[in-house]
């Protein structure tokens, strides 16, 4: 039985099955607004108000894709809460950095700190997803490869290169949107 207790009046598992929808968005708009940047170069004035914008909205649609990952009760128990809180932390730091990035007029100091506190809540939330064992087959690995990519592909090309890579980071939003269709497809499967 849903509650009648969560966001918009509509119970749990339909918005977890939102949230995934909106997590599907907001990947694909992370890759393309990523890949954007990596062809045409850091935008600059009004180019970069526009990116901004448009990141400020992936941002939230990121973070509500968590949310309805928390409802999902697919990462119970006290670690559960915990790793989903340290995940939450990230995607409110890069809501918060976009916003600030978009008021200064450049990229805040905010935005490695979001990655980096997102990649380790996701991986703790991967973590728990895994022992929980509520979700099955491919769904069950989405939120430990969104947790362990940045580790991967990104923060070691960062550490080679003294600089970010628009295309590994790109790439990040790949395994968001497959998190976000495993949310989708999760309702009424074990």
């Amino acid at each position: 039985m849903e509650s009648a207790h969560s966001p918009a009046g509509i119970g749990a598992s339909g918005f977890v099955w939102v949230a995934g929808m909106l997590c599907v968005i907001g990947g694909v708009g992370w890759a393309a607004n990523s890949l954007w940047a990596a062809v045409a170069g850091a935008p600059e004035g009004g180019a970069f108000v526009i990116a901004e914008v448009v990141w400020v909205a992936i941002q939230t649609l990121l973070l509500i894709g968590v949310v309805g990952l928390a409802l999902s009760g697919a990462a119970p128990g006290w670690f559960g809460v915990i790793a989903l809180g340290v995940a939450l932390l990230g995607r409110v730091d890069f809501l918060v950095a976009e916003m600030h990035s978009l008021a200064i007029g450049e990229e805040s100091f905010l935005l490695p700190i979001g990655a980096v506190i997102t990649a380790v809540g996701m991986t703790l939330v991967g973590i728990s997803v895994l022992r929980a064992r509520r979700w099955s087959g491919w769904r069950r690995y989405m939120p430990l490869v969104v947790g362990v990519y940045p580790f991967v592909a990104m923060f070691p090309l960062i550490a080679v290169m003294s600089e970010p890579s628009f295309l590994s980071i790109a790439l990040w939003g790949i395994p968001w949107t497959l998190l976000g269709l495993a949310m989708w497809s999760s309702r009424g499967a074990g």
